[in-house]
C-alpha cells in the first residue's frame, strides 16, 4: 500500500511537470535524462506493486482457507461427548473419598479425607483416641 501510494505521488509529480508550460524556449540541459530517470524509477516501482499485491492475495487466500478449516472442525464440547459415547464402562479402580466426619474449632466440617476404614483423617483420628 506505502509503494503504490509512492507510486501515486511520483505519476502526480511527472503529470504535473510534463504540463507545465516551458519557462524558456531553450531546453534545459538534463531534463531528458531526468524525464528518463523517473520512468525507469516508477516503472520499478509498480513492477514492485505489482509483486506486493500478488503476495497479499497469496496470503489472503491461505488465511481463508486456515479460518474455514477452523470453522469446520468439531467443537471440544462435541470431542469430548464422542469420546465419552465410545468409551466402554470401566469400573473405578479407586475408592470412593469420604470426607473426615470431624468438625473444627471454627464449627466448620473438616476438609480432608478420611483414612480407609475409619470417619475421620489422621489428625482427627488421633485427637479422638486420645
Amino acid at each position: 500500500m506505502l509503494l503504490r501510494l509512492a507510486c501515486g505521488f511520483l505519476l502526480l509529480i511527472a503529470a504535473a511537470r510534463a504540463t507545465e508550460p516551458p519557462t524558456s524556449a531553450a531546453p534545459v540541459p538534463g531534463e531528458a535524462e531526468r524525464i528518463n530517470a523517473l520512468i525507469e524509477e516508477l516503472t520499478q516501482l509498480k513492477a514492485q506493486v505489482a509483486a506486493v499485491e500478488e503476495r497479499l492475495e497469496t496470503l489472503l487466500r491461505s488465511l481463508s482457507e486456515q479460518r474455514g478449516a477452523l470453522q469446520n472442525r468439531p467443537a471440544f464440547d462435541v470431542l469430548k461427548q464422542q469420546t465419552l459415547q465410545t468409551a466402554p464402562d470401566v469400573p473405578d479402580r479407586k475408592p470412593p473419598v469420604v470426607r473426615c466426619a470431624a468438625i473444627t474449632n471454627s464449627g466448620k466440617r473438616c476438609s480432608r479425607a478420611a483414612v480407609p476404614g475409619s470417619r475421620y483423617c489422621r489428625q482427627h483420628q488421633l485427637a479422638n483416641q486420645k
